[in-house]
């Protein structure tokens, strides 16, 4: 490309890759059978919980959960651990697709916000524009208001 004479080349030459975004409803009590498939494949997903949108991985992937702070730029200390139980160090979701998650997956999960340390985005929409093709999928629940915390 041209400009004033000047040449540029992309930094970085790579493919950009299709990343599925599944619409869920939001009262759903059964977790989209794809997503827990892309978790236990060791992906890394976009996913609503109380709060907003985090990107999230299965807590005893190592490789995933490395990704997952490439991608959102966090660092392990940033890291919110979600479980069914409210084990020590970690939140129980009260929104439905996130406790289905949890459930279906089997294990805990790890998560960040989209960028890192800062409040969850509202919109499963404004987490891809951040994150972009770095996540494996997408669960859209539509625009979440917070939630009362779960006991």
């Amino acid at each position: 490309m041209s400009y004033y004479q000047l040449t540029f080349q992309p930094a970085v030459t790579r493919q950009p890759r299709h990343v599925p975004i599944l619409r869920v409803d939001p009262d759903e009590e059964a977790a989209p059978r794809r997503a827990v498939e892309v978790l236990r494949a060791g992906g890394v997903i976009v996913f609503p919980a109380d709060d907003g949108y985090y990107v999230g991985c299965l807590a005893a992937d190592a490789a995933a959960v490395e990704r997952l702070c490439q991608v959102t730029g966090a660092t392990p200390d940033q890291l919110v651990r979600y479980a069914v139980s409210g084990e020590e160090g970690t939140r129980t979701p009260a929104h439905p697709v996130a406790r289905a998650l949890l459930r279906e997956v089997g294990g805990p999960l790890v998560a960040a916000t989209a960028p890192a340390g800062r409040r969850p985005a509202p919109t499963a929409q404004q987490v891809v524009f951040v994150v972009g093709d770095g996540v494996d999928l997408v669960l859209d629940a539509g625009r979440i208001l917070a939630l009362p915390a779960a006991a």
